[in-house]
């Protein structure tokens, strides 16, 4: 009985997924159709593969795919990502670009609105960083102009107070996950 025991228990299957480290080549040039139709470009993520323990075989895979993604030009890089599967790897891949270009966007139209010395409430799309334009004279006047005002994030914006780069990723990443009602205090618990 015992030693049935054991084997069973030697025998189980893993299911919990550990994190591991993947080479994701992806593509961060605008598609030809996003040019012509005026959309924001996506990260195109060509191939996924998940890094090797070995490391003469790491280092061989590493070569391989930094060789394809030369072969390749342009816009085309490699990326390693931890995450828990393939398809874990290339949504990370997309989500991290996407954050990117969020927070570049919010922080060209704060800049936009300070170059000119303006200041007022601002109104910014959570999920890509745009805006209507618009400075307001109050966050209601800001929050009554929008047309899914749930979907923004809003701040009263000076010339006193620049916003960094970084600053601008911090706020739309708190944002996000406030919105998703995953926020403990000031910690997400969805990581």
């Amino acid at each position: 009985m015992n030693s049935s025991s054991q084997t069973l228990t030697g025998s189980r299957v893993q299911l919990d997924k550990d994190p591991a480290e993947y080479l994701v080549i992806a593509d961060d040039g605008p598609a030809v159709d996003d040019v012509r139709a005026g959309r924001t470009s996506e990260r195109r993520v060509r191939y996924v593969e998940r890094r090797a323990v070995d490391p003469v075989e790491r280092q061989l895979q590493w070569d391989e795919l930094e060789g394809d993604c030369l072969d390749a030009g342009g816009t085309v890089r490699l990326l390693v990502l931890t995450a828990v599967s393939r398809g874990h790897a290339a949504h990370a891949a997309r989500r991290e670009f996407a954050a990117f270009n969020a927070a570049v966007r919010m922080g060209d139209e704060i800049d936009r609105h300070l170059e000119r010395g303006e200041r007022g409430w601002l109104a910014i799309r959570i999920t890509d960083g745009s805006s209507d334009g618009e400075l307001y004279g109050d966050y209601e006047d800001a929050f009554a102009a929008q047309e899914q005002p749930e979907a923004c994030t809003y701040f009263p914006i000076s010339p006193l107070c620049p916003w960094t780069p970084a600053m601008c990723a911090e706020h739309l990443e708190f944002m996000t996950h406030l919105r998703r009602g995953c926020m403990v205090g000031d910690c997400p618990t969805c990581h």
